[in-house]
């Protein structure tokens, strides 16, 4: 049995831009299917989620170059209220002067939105294009999985994973109703959801997804040993409130038929995207070796391990603080020395137990144009 909380969702203040290393290579690996705009004078843009704004400024530069002389972009940054809108505005206000070409004199005047994306944040059949780099990976409620204290491991994950499953597609269907109302008819969005690998033929073996996590979980099962965690408070952390969909799971969503009717599908392409810390990892692992260097050696198993890690946490660490908070009372105010000691820990097990971690995580990319109202 499973009932829900609203979630509360907000990167890690001050950490996330400088540490999205992953997620960066994500907003990547979707340029090559945004729209261009070459005879459009003015345009407005939504980047729904957009944390603390360094995934985007990279596709926001790519659309833009593709506007004719003198038009306009108007870009909306839209986030949750718990967003670091400091950073945000920091981020905007040092990438603004270089995202338009101003050769060409192209402007560009830029607002943020602090409401969250599982409601309509902008006017009705207003936006020309819509992006969401990972953001509608979470959920709008925490799932809560009820189960006997007899049920054994495999069964809470199954039951975890049903839950979330359902949650995840009720969701997405909502979100695309949303941005329906929100992007004019013949206007596009594009989506990069991270999930899982897509569905084999039977023959071709897929490379599964590898987030990083282990290192993780085996810190926290060694926080637990030490008293510096409760397994409780472990349990809750597993309820994280995200869910990897697989392609067919997004394809499900698009094929509802409260989505079909408003989006027609332009593309939707499953991409494994490597972290970018791997190959200057193997690359510095190979010149270790073949200088026989064992202290480079362990500084790159180290500096790999670190990427990893920090990237995780960045990304996550609001949860697991949320959590202890509510696990140890409002007074409780430990959550950053908590984290560092996290982390501290996470590293130290990577380069104990997961040198070879390849980490890489399936994208399912998606672009839709909004059918004629």
């Amino acid at each position: 049995m499973a009932s829900t909380s609203e979630t509360r969702i907000a990167m890690r203040d001050g950490y996330y831009n400088e540490n999205c290393f992953i997620q960066n290579a994500a907003v990547k690996g979707a340029l090559d299917i945004l729209p261009a705009y070459p005879d459009k004078k003015s345009l407005t843009i939504v980047d729904y989620g957009c944390a603390q704004g360094a995934n985007s400024t990279e596709p926001l530069k790519a659309v833009l170059a593709s506007l004719p002389a003198g038009a306009t972009a108007s870009l909306v940054f839209e986030d949750t209220p718990f967003n670091d809108f400091s950073t945000l505005a920091k981020t905007i206000s040092a990438s603004l002067p270089t995202l338009a070409p101003a050769e060409r004199n192209i402007t560009a005047h830029a607002s943020m939105v602090p409401v969250g994306f599982f409601q309509q944040v902008v006017p009705t059949a207003s936006v020309d294009l819509g992006v969401s780099w990972s953001s509608f990976n979470y959920l709008s409620h925490q799932p809560t999985v009820a189960l006997p204290a007899t049920a054994a491991p495999a069964e809470f994950a199954a039951a975890r994973q049903a839950a979330f499953a359902s949650a995840a597609h009720a969701d997405l269907v909502h979100l695309l109703q949303l941005r329906a109302a929100e992007i004019r008819s013949g206007g596009h969005l594009v989506v990069a959801l991270g999930g899982t690998a897509p569905e084999g033929d039977g023959e071709t073996d897929m490379p599964p997804s590898t987030t990083g996590f282990m290192p993780l979980q085996t810190a926290l099962m060694r926080m637990v040993g030490g008293g510096q965690l409760a397994l409780g408070e472990l349990m809750q952390f597993a309820l994280f409130p995200s869910h990897e969909r697989s392609p067919g799971e997004a394809r499900a969503a698009l094929a509802d038929p409260a989505v079909a009717a408003l989006w027609r599908v332009d593309s939707l392409q499953p991409r494994l995207v490597v972290h970018p810390a791997w190959e200057p990892y193997q690359a510095a692992l190979g010149r270790a070796e073949a200088g026989q260097d064992e202290a480079g050696r362990k500084e790159a198993v180290r500096a790999y391990a670190e990427a990893v890690v920090v990237n995780l946490v960045a990304a996550s660490g609001w949860f697991w603080a949320d959590t202890l908070r509510k696990c140890r009372g409002p007074e409780w105010h430990g959550e950053n020395a908590f984290l560092e000691e996290f982390t501290r820990v996470a590293i130290d097990e990577c380069v104990e137990k997961f040198a070879d971690m390849k980490v890489q995580i399936w994208y399912t990319y998606i672009r839709l144009e909004r059918r004629g109202a």
